[in-house]
């Protein structure tokens, strides 16, 4: 049976030469081959077992996505290990609690700044062991640590120098890796309460893969631009599948220079949240808007008829006649330039982690970005369900995976049954009982509904459903993708569960606010602008706009700018940019009630 460390040593003795990873080092792209991780990956495996760690222990990595992670990644399966992924954006208490949790023996960090942020918690991590720093470039640990602290350059050397002895203790370890030992644990976001440990499986992995490569029809000479964070099971899909298909990972520099780097590496695959989605829409229309009327009109044109063309190939048709003619003139004078921020090979993007507006998939289908949107949760090991390149349906998830079974409960909730189910939450037996039902069917807390054509549509999470004071059910999520469309709002949380009315809070886009300032000689303060008559007379518009999109009692009718934007490191936003609601609506209290009062 497989594992994922038979696949990698398959891979890695299959493609030796070829490359596998790929990194921008003072502005050139390197690449590293399958060979070379392989051998990096055993050195780290090495220096592992001799820190002491045993087969099931835990290693934690708290880092940026980077070809250091993967490695380090590899190098704990090679060991026996268990990898436990940290965001990079938590801050010291949360990383510390997951760090304690999971009871690392070893833990890899970004950088010395890194470090710092876990140095009054670690003198409670007693399980804590050896540390290696990723970057020693970007000054040195706290003091007190010189005993425990190594660098990832240092533990290469190290495990290299090791002896043949040492190093068959790895191989023997990586041998003895069997399908149902855990192969990571990946703690949730947390939107309510602490994160829980999610644990999974060599065969979840594994089982996830494969149906996924099938259905992408992934080879080796596919190429994916990376820059999700590792710590999400999107991410952790995404290199496992590339072991799996023997494609190769670039490393985006970041999440801002992204699309930069897609122009420089031209992938062939991409994956995002729909909020990088989102930006792309706002900036492109903003830019078009920006130069004058004609030229918006002429955007504007292009765009709907790319909106055409995309609803046709939906239906698996191609445009004719007159609107072919119109396609190609659209293509050449706006469309191309959309598509060609994504490089020049792009087969498709995806697009998981939270819902996608179907307007949205809409525009991107029309200007040549394929962007499949597909869902699933850390749970499921990923995607239960995806759309696929040649057969998707615009503002649904897809169909149901190859060998998974998905049903929707009397309540609407979604259940999923498969070989991609976790094997349960670390240490939190009762939390696992009360998702996972002993015949197997995992609970999701999503509500969702089947099309005729056995096309999942998400309509929102059971927790957040609004019932109004009338009784209404409301999926706030839907509202708020529509007003995250205008060119003014960054973010918006729709708020009125027991209430009369709904009500929104709306954050505004910086990049938007900062022109706005420029043309009317206004002071560029997001705060003042947010109390500014003619800012909120135009979010009103967007807000009406909306409004004439919903029933009546989905209606926002009233709202707040708020004076900045959510952020991860204020508590609003989960590390993969989700609204925290109950942080939220409770730091916010005192506007929202002033939004009822008569």
């Amino acid at each position: 049976m497989e594992t994922v460390v038979s696949l990698f040593l398959t891979q890695a003795a299959e493609a030796k030469e070829r490359v596998a990873l790929k990194t921008k080092r003072a502005g050139v792209w390197e690449g590293s081959t399958w060979g070379d991780w392989e051998s990096r990956a055993r050195a780290i495996a090495a220096e592992l077992v001799a820190a002491g760690v045993e087969p099931g222990d835990r290693v934690a990595i708290f880092a940026t996505t980077r070809e250091e992670w993967v490695i380090a990644d590899v190098g704990t399966l090679l060991a026996g290990g268990v990898t436990v992924p940290i965001y990079a954006t938590l801050i010291g208490e949360q990383a510390a609690y997951i760090l304690a949790d999971s009871g690392a023996k070893v833990l890899f960090v970004e950088d010395a700044a890194a470090l710092e942020k876990l140095s009054d918690s670690l003198a409670s991590l007693s399980k804590l062991g050896t540390i290696v720093l990723i970057d020693a470039t970007k000054g040195a640990p706290p003091g007190g640590l010189a005993t425990r602290v190594t660098t990832f350059r240092e533990m290469l050397a190290a495990g290299n120098a090791r002896s043949r002895d040492e190093k068959r203790a790895v191989s023997e370890r990586a041998a003895a890796v069997a399908t149902a030992d855990l192969a990571t644990i990946i703690y949730t976001s947390g939107t309510t309460g602490p994160p829980k440990g999610v644990m999974l499986t060599h065969a979840n992995i594994c089982f996830e893969t494969k149906v996924i490569a099938a259905l992408a029809n992934f080879t080796p000479e596919d190429e994916n631009l990376l820059f999700l964070p590792m710590a999400h099971i999107f991410a952790k899909v995404f290199v496992m599948g590339a072991i799996r298909a023997g494609f190769t990972t670039t490393f985006a520099e970041s999440l801002v220079k992204a699309l930069d780097n897609a122009v420089e590496t031209n992938p062939t695959v991409i994956g995002c949240v729909p909020r990088l989605y989102e930006k792309i829409y706002t900036v492109a229309g903003e830019k078009a808007h920006a130069q004058g009327s004609i030229k918006a009109k002429v955007f504007d044109w292009a765009v709907d008829v790319g909106r055409s063309v995309a609803r046709l190939r939906e239906r698996g048709e191609e445009p004719r006649g007159l609107l072919a003619v119109k396609y190609r003139y659209a293509d050449k004078l706006v469309l191309q330039k959309i598509r060609a921020r994504f490089g020049t090979r792009l087969r498709f993007a995806i697009s998981g982690g939270a819902p996608l507006a179907k307007e949205l998939a809409e525009w991107f289908h029309g200007a040549g970005v394929k962007v499949l949107e597909a869902y699933g949760l850390t749970e499921t090991t990923g995607a239960t369900n995806l759309n696929a390149p040649d057969r998707f349906r615009f503002g649904s998830v897809g169909p149901v995976l190859a060998d998974v079974e998905v049903k929707i409960a009397s309540d609407g909730e979604i259940l999923m049954r498969g070989p991609n189910i976790m094997k349960g939450y670390w240490n939190k037996e009762s939390d696992t009982r009360e998702v996972l039902e002993e015949s197997g069917w995992f609970h999701s807390g999503d509500i969702g509904a089947f099309d005729g054509d056995g096309f999942l549509r998400i309509t929102d999470r059971k927790k957040d459903i609004i019932v109004t004071a009338g009784g209404k059910n409301v999926a706030p999520q839907n509202i708020e993708n529509l007003l995250k469309q205008s060119p003014w709002v960054s973010q918006a949380m729709v708020h009125g569960d027991k209430r009369p009315y709904l009500v929104a809070l709306v954050t505004l886009n910086v990049e938007a606010m900062t022109r706005f300032a420029a043309e009317s000689g206004r002071p560029n303060d997001v705060a003042k602008l947010a109390e500014d008559s003619e800012v909120r007379a135009r979010v009103q518009l967007e807000i009406d706009a909306a409004n004439r999109r919903l029933s009546s009692f989905e209606s926002i009718k009233k709202f707040q700018i708020l004076p900045r934007d959510f952020a991860i490191d204020t508590g609003e936003l989960t590390p993969t940019l989700k609204v925290k609601r109950k942080v939220v609506s409770e730091r916010y209290r005192a506007e929202l009630d002033a939004l009822y009062l008569a």
